[in-house]
């Protein structure tokens, strides 16, 4: 098949691109043809295809909300980008136009910085398209279904109107009256009537979508798969607790630093990853001054680091506050035997097996992940096994090639119902 993958970064951004560049070195070995469709920005990798990417809002180098310098005319092309591209369409035909069309196309994240418009560019030319959700765009204006710290869900059946009244997005009034109003826009046109079949990587995601009014008959459950570089060593020098994903508020890592605090004897905890939205700035304000040598910010580590971090991880920690649909770095951390202390929200106890792969606390209790951490490190033997018993179970059900094998057979599935 000739499969083009849409989304807006085609460079290690995040778990989605890892999982975009997992996903295509898996579709080439099996004989398939991925074509990707981008933004050009700054760092891109290599692709014969990369001529007929879109140009980015802004300067190439423009790339995160903090470097974003809003010019006249990069605000209007970053809100025809949020509501409706005929710019992405057209440069989309360019490329389907070249490959001769397609057989499927896959979307990953286009928002903001390509646009969903694209669908209707697929359906004029008959190719199927199947969607991967990986956040709770298509129903919260701010993609999480939080508000004030706290999980609300108050637009998930389309009252998106909510997310003005509260300012859900970046607290920027602006911000999100541009974000409702593209919601409306896309429900107007039926937008998402077009996408065949949408893949979600847990049943509480699942659920979430069928209460807010999407048929259940198109929401495919495929687990995320473990997508790592390098693998555990089996060396034993495991010495630290380890965080790693976007340093943002969601995440509650403020949480994890006040339970690290009041451990006995705690090791070093590292903290990997980009920060969005000052929070960095915020949770080093946080520390104690007797606690500041022992808490490391490392910034983004690229996959190889990345690996070698976790692999030297005594336990790595997922303290979400926000319906987390099912982390990558669970899978990731389990694929390096490393066990996971994580909250008990949205589709994370679909992956954490409690006192088997890791230990499952109440989101926001600072006692429960003290607890937790306490118990865990207090039986290095037990950790030992836990880390193998995730390793066994990422290998049997959450691997690349099964992951890639239910997704092409989606793909035939969905081909065979559009002919």
């Amino acid at each position: 098949m000739k499969i083009i993958l849409c989304n807006k970064y085609f460079f290690l951004n995040g778990g989605t691109e890892k999982y975009l560049h997992g996903i295509m070195s898996r579709l080439i070995a099996s004989g398939h043809e991925p074509v990707p469709f981008s933004v050009r920005y700054e760092g891109s990798w290599q692709s014969p295809y990369s001529r007929f990417f879109m140009p980015p809002p802004g300067p190439a180098g423009e790339i995160f909300y903090r470097d974003i310098k809003l010019r006249p005319a990069t605000i209007l092309r970053y809100i025809g980008r949020s509501v409706y591209s005929i710019d992405a369409r057209r440069h989309l035909s360019r490329l389907l136009q070249a490959t001769q069309g397609a057989d499927i196309a896959y979307l990953l994240n286009i928002y903001n910085y390509m646009s969903p418009s694209i669908i209707h560019t697929f359906r004029a030319r008959g190719i199927p398209v199947v969607m991967r959700l990986g956040d709770y765009n298509l129903q919260c204006p701010s993609y999480l279904f939080l508000r004030a710290g706290r999980p609300c869900t108050l637009c998930r059946k389309g009252s998106y109107w909510n997310g003005l009244r509260y300012c859900c997005v970046k607290g920027s009034m602006s911000a999100s009256a541009l974000r409702v109003l593209a919601m409306y826009v896309h429900r107007a046109l039926n937008l998402y009537a077009g996408v065949d079949a949408f893949v979600v990587p847990c049943d509480f995601m699942r659920r979430q979508l069928v209460q807010g009014g999407f048929p259940g008959e198109r929401i495919h459950v495929i687990r995320s798969p473990a997508v790592s570089e390098t693998a555990a060593t089996g060396s034993g020098q495991r010495r630290h607790i380890l965080y790693f994903g976007r340093i943002s508020p969601e995440k509650g890592l403020d949480t994890l630093i006040e339970a690290w605090s009041r451990l006995a004897d705690a090791p070093e905890l590292i903290l990997a990853g980009r920060s969005y939205d000052g929070e960095q700035e915020r949770l080093e304000k946080l520390l104690a001054p007797e606690h500041r040598g022992h808490v490391r910010f490392i910034g983004f580590q690229n996959s190889r680091d990345l690996g070698r971090l976790i692999d030297g991880a005594l336990l790595t920690v997922v303290p979400s506050r926000w319906y987390d649909n099912a982390p990558l770095s669970v899978h990731e951390s389990f694929l390096h035997a490393t066990p996971v202390v994580a909250a008990r929200i949205g589709g994370i106890p679909e992956q954490v097996q409690d006192g088997v792969t890791g230990m499952l606390f109440e989101p926001e209790s600072v006692d429960g992940l003290r607890s937790a951490l306490q118990d865990m490190l207090s039986d290095r033997e037990r950790l030992e096994r836990m880390g193998r018993s995730a390793r066994g179970y990422v290998a049997r059900e959450c691997g690349i090639d099964l992951h890639a094998e239910r997704l092409l057979d989606l793909f035939a599935r969905v081909r065979s119902h559009a002919n």
